[in-house]
């Protein structure tokens, strides 16, 4: 079987009038942000169904496994299984309760689900009707943010996490179906342009209401989505913006550096950096082409370089994918594409004219996303004084 990159993955979905009665989930009704007795907060969150996700405010989070109706397990680490170290019992559905026993720890920590305010709020953008949830904290926000999503084409309604872990720290949160996925009307797509367009409007949509009138409001993007928040400052009402593990260059260089990045990791010299290059090079005519051109030049050098160690190890969101694709599956990742895209988009000239304060979250040890040109990108517009703050996300003992 071809090993597909997470980037063809997300875009192979179910047919359009499928997409949108998207069910809830696995353990849906668990899905929320708990206060625990201990003091601690936690968020749970879908996560390859039927699986859950537990986050912590101070960044612990991993993958929690069904064991029984309403209890999960889970190991360290970001998916990890086995050895258990983590032990969760919801409540019934509609409780609202949790149970978390740690591995070690002398007792249990139970919890309540915090009963967060939803309100529904649907929108019009470029024709289409896009569904969002105004999630507001406890007491009064000290701001208001709205949420773009990643690549993925599900619900971001029903998945982002974001959503449930702002409103702890008193910031209100609108999050909306992109469209073409969940509850939202239209085709799927990646473009920037269309997404931040959706994105201004969701922002003008919210910018008036009663319970927010008087906050500033942010536009942030997560992934993907950090391509879209800054454009979508330029055209709508915007008072911050927030970029969390997004990039300041092109999907086309986040690819090649990535390809890059990979074989540099597993010890590859000049020599196979060149080849990987070389491939990047291929590869890339194929994407902006749509596949119309490209594809002889990609099958000719599989050929050559397949039996190289190397090879079997290539990544890249595209390159990795067509290199590990033969030659009669190339339709199904054809098919995977089918939908409109700009991975030639350059952000940086839309950054450098956003007036209102940015704040850009970078992992340091990121594999899908090398920040390294980011960050060199970003700093000569701190030089030049614009308002961006740049916070780099180390492992411990990483520099």
């Amino acid at each position: 079987m071809a090993r597909y990159s997470s980037l063809v993955l997300v875009f192979l979905a179910l047919p359009l009038s499928l997409r949108a009665q998207e069910p809830p989930p696995p353990g849906a009704c668990h899905v929320g942000a708990y206060a625990m007795a201990d003091g601690s907060s936690l968020v749970v969150t879908p996560s390859e169904a039927p699986n859950l996700r537990y986050r912590s405010l101070d960044g612990v989070s991993g993958r929690l496994y069904p064991v029984s109706e309403n209890g999960y397990e889970s190991g360290e680490g970001w998916s990890v299984r086995e050895p258990v170290t983590l032990r969760v019992e919801f409540g019934a559905c509609g409780e609202g309760r949790i149970r978390v026993g740690r591995e070690g720890a002398s007792a249990a920590v139970d919890g309540r689900r915090v009963p967060l305010r939803v309100t529904p709020v649907s929108f019009a953008s470029g024709g289409e009707t896009l569904y969002g949830e105004l999630v507001m904290p406890i007491g009064r926000p000290r701001a208001a943010v709205v949420l773009q999503y990643g690549s993925g084409r599900e619900s971001a309604v029903l998945n982002n996490f974001v959503q449930h872990l702002l409103p702890l720290r008193d910031i209100a949160v609108f999050v909306f179906d992109k469209r073409g996925t969940g509850r939202s009307t239209g085709g799927f797509s990646a473009d920037a342009s269309t997404l931040a367009d959706d994105m201004a409007a969701a922002a003008r949509a919210i910018r008036g209401r009663e319970e927010l009138r008087g906050l500033p409001l942010g536009l942030m993007g997560e992934s993907q989505g950090g391509w879209v928040a800054p454009l979508a400052a330029t055209r709508g009402p915007a008072d911050f913006v927030v970029v969390s593990y997004g990039l300041a260059v092109s999907m086309l260089e986040e690819d090649r550096q990535e390809v890059a990045q990979g074989l540099r990791a597993r010890g590859y010299g000049a020599d196979v950096l060149a080849r990987g290059e070389e491939l990047h090079r291929a590869t890339t005519r194929v994407i902006v082409s749509r596949f119309r051109e490209g594809m002889d030049e990609v099958e000719r050098l599989k050929a050559a370089y397949r039996d190289e160690p190397w090879f079997a190890e290539l990544e890249g969101d595209f390159t990795g994918t067509l290199a590990a694709t033969p030659a009669g599956r190339m339709d199904e990742v054809r098919a995977a594409f089918d939908f409109p895209y700009d991975v030639e988009y350059d952000p940086l000239p839309v950054i450098e004219r956003i007036a209102v304060p940015q704040l850009w979250l970078l992992a340091g040890a990121d594999t899908e996303a090398p920040h390294e040109a980011t960050f060199a990108r970003l700093r000569p517009l701190q030089a030049r004084g614009l308002p961006l703050e740049v916070v780099v996300f180390r492992m411990p003992n990483t520099g």
